[in-house]
């Protein structure tokens, strides 16, 4: 046996897999998965920074993994590589070839299996030709489908349609699912950013059928968003959600998109979609990016080999998106004209002979069991030879069934000479896309892509950490310094004249003066207090969509991986934590991709220390008022210091309640792709409207409630004293805790239980209202004012709480619900108020030190 490697290549050196080792078994599978199987050919393409992890090409695109892992993947010897090939091809051909002669035994299937084809050919022929599906057509035997079946569905005409839309992670899912139902979902350019399935009304084809959207003999098509996947292994939690909605939900057509620029790897789940037995036709996209890479692809070519229709589309210009719903209806009115049996090519065309005869021999023993079961027999078939779980424990075979089926898997794999059959099946649907692309993609001869030029900058080993750097740097100073501040300064000033020639308005029309108190001082001192801050809050989610949509964010992964191991996290986590720099909901959300359970929580319980946005109104108001001239120095520190704390909380986390093996770090890096005005918008957008609905309910009411609150004392006395008022006497009991902090003050102490509990932009609103200054003051006024109780120690010692502190109400309530576990929830609570008090007291006494 071969002891060469992988993980022993030289830089832009290749190899041939010979096999994986190993006893980590869903790592083997993930590699399978992923088209790493014996015969393939890899290249070495780059090294991460650090050393690791190792940035590889096969099958046309582009993945990372650890070097540990790369040391299972065993190569062929340099100089027996073409033995090797030749010596596999020869034991396959003659297995298929005496497997012929076997294939007489299930002469009748078999031929079955030749009319299935033939037909589903000529189906996808009419369902890809531009033509009305009630209409005659020269090119389809006049009315084809409703002249060969008859039309008798008596279904409720308000039941509506679902479409699976189903593909790769990184494919243009959620673009398409936008496109076609208008609605607003975020799009991202790196794997796992759907980890749920959406639903919306297909509403975008030109040839409507009703004002509210299109519909198919009444039915309304309402399409399902499922998370991006690369197979239907139980692998992961997106895979069984999704292969658990498309066998149990049975939607009437599977939408399959697929990256036009990585067909190879995208078709693998293609083939096994189609095993399913639901009605498919696949969105080709990106085929702008394969017309400027010179390349050709025949879809209608690629369409026969697989025997389900394709459009050829591209998701982010629109082109081709109409096409693919009037093809998709197509394939709904069939499937509805046969009662919703559906049609598809035989699956045999994927496997060669010699499976063809294994499979059918398991399905003969199987089809009762997939029959009550309620499964796919072929689905079932191929699943049990892969040892998949899921279908062996839905099927309930008693143990001497099984036991008939184990030894027709053991044939399989001895006979070619692997005990591991999924790589088997892999390696055999693998052969069969290899065949169909060869047939119907034409290569140009152009140079390495784009993507492989920029990744030799921003992955350098000496160039990507100061590039990252400079990019947050550059990031911090458009929000902070420059362009933030200057629009933050003109949202004051807007506001504070507004709220003059309000005030003026309100008190010429002789308004009672509590209530011009309560809009002027209550209301519009609270929420407009917030407002001020929001251009800051638009450039950091502009800053940070572009860095996602460009491809950069899975190179962070893939440059971060080493240092975010020290911590035990894989560079997966780097995704969610820094998603947390935007919103900590999302970014909770977001740890669904990960597939450990103990990363998914320990980055969670990380994921406060990333300053979210909804804090920078705290750091503008209190450091542009004690830290004007180095006020973005300050805000930058406090980013870094949140950053600090969650490496130092994860180390000890690593040491202690997360002891476990390491995770894997297996990602596949996208190209990187222009961001769309489009795309980059709705994300800003997305997040500023959230931050609105925020300040137009949540804070408004917050306002009003703590206006009433210091304006009145527990015998319900207006008081013009807040230290008297009710919150006043609340806070004075609470505030002496915060004594080693710097801030013993009822209105510090009020603002952060607020902030707490509402939003942390509510620790803005209450300082205004508890000070009384006016949201447009500037922040000489501000230091004026507040400089009453704080020093330049207790205001820096008052962000660091601010920082650290538990995040907002709806961010803890996502928190539990990600995490699964109320233990670590509370564990989680507690831990941030201890650490942020901790740590607060310390920035106190170490900058009255300094000072």
């Amino acid at each position: 046996m071969s002891n060469r490697t992988l993980a022993m290549l030289n830089k832009l050196e290749s190899g041939v897999v010979a096999s994986i080792s190993g006893n980590d078994e869903k790592l083997k599978h993930r590699l399978i998965d992923m088209g790493i199987t014996p015969g393939v050919r890899i290249t070495l393409e780059h090294v991460a920074p650090m050393g690791d992890p190792l940035e590889i090409t096969v099958r046309g695109y582009t993945l990372s993994l650890r070097r540990a892992d790369a040391e299972n993947i065993v190569l062929v010897e340099k100089d027996n590589e073409e033995s090797f090939l030749d010596s596999l091809k020869k034991r396959r051909d003659k297995l298929i070839k005496s497997a012929k002669a076997e294939l007489e035994t299930f002469a009748k299937l078999d031929i079955s299996d030749k009319a299935t084809r033939k037909e589903a050919v000529k189906l996808t022929e009419f369902l890809t030709d531009d033509c009305d599906i009630n209409s005659d057509c020269p090119k389809c035997s006049k009315n084809f489908i409703s002249k060969s079946i008859k039309h008798d569905d008596q279904t409720a005409e308000k039941d509506p349609i679902h479409i699976a839309l189903a593909g790769n992670p990184n494919c243009g899912k959620t673009t398409l699912f936008n496109a076609l139902t208008g609605a607003r979902e975020y799009v991202g350019n790196w794997p796992g950013v759907t980890v749920e399935k959406k639903e919306g009304r297909i509403i975008s084809a030109k040839r409507c059928e009703s004002e509210e959207g299109y519909c198919t003999h009444g039915h309304p098509m309402v399409l399902v968003d499922l998370p991006g996947i690369y197979s239907l292994s139980p692998h992961s939690m997106e895979e069984i959600i999704a292969r658990r909605f498309i066998i149990e939900e049975s939607p009437a057509a599977i939408i399959n998109i697929v990256d036009a620029t990585n067909l190879e790897h995208n078709l693998y789940l293609s083939v096994q979609l189609l095993e399913l037995g639901v009605p498919m036709v696949i969105a080709l996209n990106m085929m702008d990016e394969v017309e400027k890479r010179g390349d050709t692809i025949d879809h209608i070519e690629l369409s026969k080999r697989l025997g389900v229709p394709i459009v050829a589309i591209s998701a982010k210009t629109g082109k081709g998106v109409d096409a693919l719903v009037a093809s998709a209806q197509k394939l709904i009115n069939a499937a509805h004209i046969q009662h919703h049996l559906g049609y598809n090519v035989e699956p045999d065309i994927f496997y060669d002979d010699f499976t063809h005869v294994m499979h059918h021999k398991i399905g003969n023993i199987i089809a009762p069991y997939a029959e009550k079961a309620k499964l796919p027999l072929h689905f079932c078939e191929i699943k049990l030879m892969e040892r998949d779980s899921l279908v062996i424990e839905a099927l309930n075979m008693p143990t001497d069934v099984m036991q008939r089926v184990e030894r027709i898997i053991d044939e399989y794999s001895k006979k070619l000479g692997f005990e591991d059959t999924e790589t088997l099946i892999a390696d055999s649907r693998y052969a069969f896309i290899e065949n169909a692309v060869a047939a119907s993609y034409i290569r140009s001869e152009k140079s390495r892509s784009i993507s492989a030029k920029i990744d030799k900058i921003v992955t350098n080993k000496f160039l990507a950490l100061p590039i990252f750097v400079l990019i947050m740097m550059l990031i911090f100073s458009l929000t902070f310094s420059t362009v933030g501040a200057f629009l933050s300064d003109v949202f004051e000033v807007l506001i504070a004249n507004f709220t003059d020639v309000l005030r003026t308005g309100l008190e010429g029309i002789s308004v009672a003066p509590w209530l011009i108190n309560l809009i002027c001082d209550g209301i519009i001192a609270g929420v407009g207090g917030v407002l001020t801050f929001l251009p800051q809050i638009a450039i950091l989610f502009f800053m940070l969509s572009l860095l996602e949509d460009s491809g950069y964010m899975a190179r962070i992964a893939f440059i971060m991986d080493k240092p975010m191991r020290k911590i035990g996290l894989s560079g997966k986590s780097i995704i969610p934590l820094l998603m947390g720099f935007g919103c900590t909901v999302p970014a909770a959300m977001g740890s669904r991709a990960l597939e450990n359970e103990n990363d998914k929580r320990m980055t969670i319980l990380l994921l406060p220390f990333m300053s979210c946005s909804a804090k920078l109104p705290v750091y503008a108001l209190i450091a542009g008022a004690f830290f004007s001239k180095g006020n973005a120095l300050v805000v930058l520190a406090l980013y870094l210091i949140g950053i600090l704390s969650g490496i130092v909380s994860g180390a000890l986390f690593k040491k202690t309640i997360f002891k476990s093996k390491e995770s894997q770090f297996l990602i596949e890096l996208p190209p990187y792709r222009m961001p769309t005005t489009k795309a980059t918008l709705i994300h800003v957008w997305e997040r500023v409207k959230h931050f609105l609905v925020k300040a137009g309910t949540i804070i408004l009411l917050m306002s009003v409630v703590l206006w009433f609150l210091m304006s009145f004392t527990f015998g319900l006395q207006m008081t013009d004293d807040p230290s008297q008022s009710i919150i006043g006497v609340i806070g004075s009991i609470i505030a002496p805790i915060f004594t080693p902090t710097g801030f013993p003050y009822w209105q510090a102490a009020v603002a952060l239980i607020v902030g707490g509990i509402v939003a942390k932009e509510a620790v803005v609103s209450s300082l205004a209202m508890f000070y009384g200054f006016a949201e447009g003051a500037g922040a000489g006024k501000v230091f004026e004012i507040l400089s009453q109780d704080f020093t330049t120690a207790s205001a820096f010692s008052f962000l660091v709480f601010v920082l650290l502190y538990v995040p907002c109400f709806a961010a803890i309530t996502t928190m539990k619900a990600e995490l699964r576990s109320t233990k670590h929830w509370l564990f989680s609570i507690a831990f941030q108020l201890v650490f942020a008090y901790v740590a607060s007291t310390i920035a106190y006494a170490a900058f009255n030190l300094l000072s």
